[in-house]
């Protein structure tokens, strides 16, 4: 069941945006990708950004993963606005505090499950243990498996695999599912809900699938580069029993 909620209290938030807008210039055109969002994020919670193609979800969550600058606006981890970096503090926030599913994997072909993990693990400074993320993700008996000899969703296991091992502060998914068939996508989701569960880190996810809403703590519907409504999930549903 869902329930229409307020942002959560400041206090609470790990992340808080602010009147955050993002405009795009296509020749003569101005493409305004988001219209002045408030959100606040809370630290823990498994969010799911939700609304149709063109709505300001993915570039909302480009935003906040910093892979992106906004136009204008706050968005602000804990008290560090992350709008104010430029690029080498962006490279570092990136690097240290967020990790990413993307829907196509992103695995380097030429390298195994473990080292493709590993990779993430080198680059910041406090890593989780790699094999420890595999056995998380259940595929301890595939790590030395490059990603030609895994399942899209084996893939897509390993690349949650490499975005905890970072120990980010949040987890970011970009249509998680979007490349894989309906089983595979809720084992997927299964699998993030798990770490979710396991980690007790934040995790959103944007995807235009209505039904994945059900698996979250809140929703967030956006529209036209608006929030239109924020909901509470007062009974998320498990990922195994989602139907689309």
């Amino acid at each position: 069941m869902m329930t229409s909620s307020e942002n959560t209290p400041a206090e609470t938030a790990l992340y808080t945006a602010e009147q955050l807008t993002k405009s795009y210039q296509m020749g003569e055109v101005t493409v305004h990708a988001l219209r002045g969002v408030d959100l606040q994020i809370r630290e823990g919670e498994f969010m799911v950004m939700l609304g149709p193609s063109g709505s300001g979800k993915s570039t909302l969550l480009n935003l906040i993963g910093g892979m992106d600058t906004p136009s204008s606006g706050h968005i602000k981890l804990r008290d560090t606005d992350i709008a104010d970096f430029g690029e080498r503090r962006l490279t570092a926030y990136r690097r240290e505090h967020v990790g990413f599913v993307f829907q196509f994997f992103n695995l380097i072909p030429t390298l195994t499950a473990r080292e493709n993990v590993e990779i993430a693990a080198e680059v910041c400074s406090n890593p989780l243990p790699v094999d420890q993320m595999l056995e998380m993700v259940g595929l301890p008996d595939r790590a030395d498996h490059f990603p030609s000899q895994l399942s899209g969703g084996e893939q897509q296991r390993v690349a949650i695999a490499r975005a905890v091992c970072k120990n980010p502060e949040v987890i970011l998914g970009d249509e998680p599912t979007g490349a894989l068939d309906y089983e595979t996508g809720k084992l997927v989701l299964d699998v993030l809900k798990h770490v979710h569960r396991q980690s007790g880190k934040t995790v959103i996810v944007v995807t235009h699938n209505v039904a994945i809403a059900g698996m979250a703590d809140r929703v967030v519907r956006l529209r036209s580069g608006k929030i239109q409504e924020i909901q509470v999930n007062t009974s998320p549903v498990e990922p195994k029993d989602l139907k689309w």
